[in-house]
């Protein structure tokens, strides 16, 4: 022990006030770390310069804090524990050991500390001098007359967005379909994605920066299984007043929408064929509606989580309420001891609301994920997907298990006398009783779900009976048609030329009739009457003909073939495909599913669905027909000598009202029949049986 002890150089000391609280926010620079004291504590941590013995460090220490009467061994005890913060001035040997320790850490690929389910830390670069060297010159960035009008132009840009929603918005589902896209669709992809993260991340570092703060690290993240980029702006916790603080946090949200504000304007006034028309729509979609799902949602740790942190003054607002709830827990539902750490009423408050969305939204978010998991492992693997299932949640999951575990060996602790006794054997089997109506007796839906495609439950192809060239387009892709007008005209200059041939054979045949007629040629006179006739026949036909080259459709409906107004000067065989025209009052969801629920479905079975592109409109109907015929794949359907044999699909048949005309052929999406109700030991029971059976027959 150091007889007069002293804080490392390093250490800086902000003290700071959040409502009625005073703390002291304490920074170890060469480690990037920051400590949240008491504001007593911080009283004591500026006594500890190197000029008093630890008698005398107790003594000021009390005249300071009467009520809080400390002795030598408190202040020996307490900056023991300092200097197990690495706060603590340290001697030669300690600095080697911590500088090989830091080298250790800096060879591993990801920050093993600050690393966790949901975010995983990669540091990559220190950025602070590349920003002292740009901030000179952006300051006006943040200036107000800067920041007034930009805020102007972005609501007027972003009224014409929502002005033009339809198109924003179908805009995005394009963007989003992924396998349609080729390489270097990708490749543009993921740049753009680089690109926007970054300006970002620059938002809040040059922000930080702004209001004089330093900014040591920049990385690349995995963020709830999702790539990702972070800006360490923990300096700015020292910041005094939480305006700044708070410009801080919201600096990355501020630059995505100086990005998105360009990027709506270039989409406004540029041509929609142009690459840069797409680029700036994909641009408003990585910025814009990202700040707005992602950045300022306050239930996960991103911007707006800070944002909510600095605007109530609570620090540490997610792991206080988590704390908070927690505690409410043991006390009064299983009656455990908890520190009894006063609390004002205003953070109870906030501490169960914040608390009980946060842990909702993670439930959420872990129900999604694991969902979206099993659907896809046991689509690919059969019943053996559920085993992967289970390894992936419990690995990813393995931290908290083992809490949990903890946790329940503390409560049976606890509880292992109430338990035994009388009472608590009566409550016991209460329980039990109560577990085994729910998991046996009371019902709950079953449901099979699958991908289904929108298909029109009548179509007409229009063809031409005889062969010839497009000379008018009289209807365009999405026009509205009625039975037997008018799509487009065809023409044939041999079939003309025959039709004028035969008119002008047929006059010259009745000229010369005639003439055999005035010589009283009789035999002549029928020769050329028929050959008049013969012409005329030609010539009728040929008229047909050409009436069977104008194209109509034969039913009401909607032009489905795109690009019609290209086909002028197309030539068309006899029997050629020219245009779709589909009747849409109603379509058809042609809905897969997998062969193994087919013994869960079946007609008049009530349906679900929701479709892609309309994520907002349910779709509630009933199943129409099964169809009888799996769909195969060529390359497994081959015979296999597999213990668990693959599965086909099976492709069921929903026909759906569409007065609206919402429903297009070609749209996807997901559809869930409501089976029948099972309790959830009879679905365990069901799915086990299944499982056996495919490995039994």
């Amino acid at each position: 022990m150091i007889a007069r002890p002293r804080l490392a150089p390093t250490v800086t000391i902000s003290r700071l006030r959040a409502g009625e609280e005073a703390y002291a926010i304490v920074k170890e620079s060469e480690a990037r770390k920051y400590f949240k004291f008491e504001d007593w504590e911080g009283d004591l941590l500026e006594l500890l310069d190197g000029s008093r013995s630890l008698d005398k460090l107790a003594a000021e220490f009390s005249r300071l804090h009467p009520l809080r009467t400390v002795d030598a061994q408190w202040v020996a005890d307490y900056v023991e524990e300092l200097r197990a913060l690495g706060l603590m001035e340290r001697t030669e040997r300690e600095r080697h050991l911590v500088m090989m320790d830091r080298l250790k850490v800096k060879r591993r690929f990801y920050d093993v500390e600050r690393s966790t389910l949901f975010q995983i830390h990669i540091p990559l670069f220190d950025p602070d001098k590349l920003m002292d060297r740009v901030i000179p010159y952006i300051r006006w960035v943040w200036s107000p007359w800067f920041v007034a009008p930009w805020i102007v132009i972005f609501t007027i840009l972003l009224g014409f967005l929502l002005h033009h929603w339809d198109l924003y918005w179908s805009g995005f589902f394009e963007l989003w379909n992924l396998p349609a896209k080729g390489f270097w669709d990708w490749v543009g992809f993921f740049a753009l994605m680089f690109i926007v993260s970054i300006w970002h991340e620059f938002g809040h570092g040059f922000t930080c920066k702004r209001f004089g703060g330093e900014v040591h690290d920049i990385g690349f993240m995995i963020f709830y299984f999702q790539p990702a980029f972070y800006c360490g702006i923990d300096d700015s916790y020292l910041f005094p007043k939480r305006s700044h603080r708070m410009h801080c946090t919201f600096g990355g949200p501020y630059f995505e929408l100086m990005m998105a504000s360009v990027a709506a304007l270039i989409w406004l006034t540029t041509p929609a064929e142009l690459w840069i028309h797409r680029v700036a729509l994909a641009v408003i979609f990585f910025t814009g509606l990202s700040v707005i799902v992602l950045n300022i949602n306050p239930l996960i740790k991103l911007d707006g989580y800070y944002l909510l942190m600095d605007f109530l003054d609570v620090p540490d607002l997610r792991e206080e309420s988590f704390s908070y709830l927690g505690n409410v827990f043991k006390k009064h539902v299983l009656r455990l001891q908890v520190p009894n750490t006063p609390i004002p009423r205003r953070r109870r408050r906030i501490y169960l609301i914040y608390g009980i969305a946060a842990v909702g939204y993670t439930l959420l978010v872990l129900i999604v994920l694991v969902t979206f998991l099993r659907h896809w492992l046991v689509g690919q693997m059969g019943p053996s997907g559920y085993l992967l299932l289970f390894a992936i949640v419990g690995w990813l999951m393995r931290k908290r298990l083992l809490t949990l575990t903890r946790f329940l060996k503390h409560t049976w602790l606890d509880k292992r006398e109430l338990l035994q006794s009388a009472s608590g054997k009566v409550m016991a089997g209460a329980i039990v009783t109560v577990a085994i109506v729910l998991l046996a007796l009371i019902p709950t839906a079953t449901r099979v779900d699958g991908t289904f495609v929108v298909e029109p439950v009548l179509r007409d192809v229009v063809r031409p009976q005889v062969a010839g060239v497009v000379v008018r387009v009289a209807a365009r892709e999405g026009d509205t048609v009625a039975a037997g007008q008018v799509l487009a005209v065809l023409e044939d200059p041999s079939l003309r030329a025959e039709r004028e041939r035969a008119a002008a054979d047929r006059e010259r045949a009745l000229r010369q009739s005639a003439v055999a007629r005035l010589n009283r040629d009789t035999a002549r006179e029928l020769q050329f009457a028929a050959a008049a006739d013969e012409a005329m026949a030609r010539g009728e036909i040929a008229a047909r003909r050409e009436r069977s080259m104008t194209l109509s459709s034969a039913i009401d409906g909607v032009v489905a073939t795109p690009g019609l107004e290209h086909q002028t000067g197309r030539y068309l065989a006899a029997g050629d495909a020219y245009c779709a025209v589909d009747q849409l009052d109603s379509v058809r969801l042609v809905v897969s599913i997998s062969q193994r629920d087919l013994e869960e479905i079946g007609p008049g079975m009530p349906l679900r669905a929701q479709v892609a592109a309309l994520p907002f409109r349910t779709i509630r109907e009933k199943v129409l027909t099964i169809a009888p015929a799996a769909e195969g794949d060529p390359e497994t359907d081959a015979p296999k000598l597999d213990l668990v044999p693959g599965t086909g699909l099976l492709r069921v048949l929903v026909e759906v009202n569409n007065t609206d005309g919402l429903l297009k052929p070609g749209m996807t999406g997901r559809a869930q029949f409501l089976a029948k109700p099972r309790s959830v030991a009879s679905k365990i029971a069901w799915h086990v049986r299944r499982w056996v059976e495919s490995f039994v027959w």
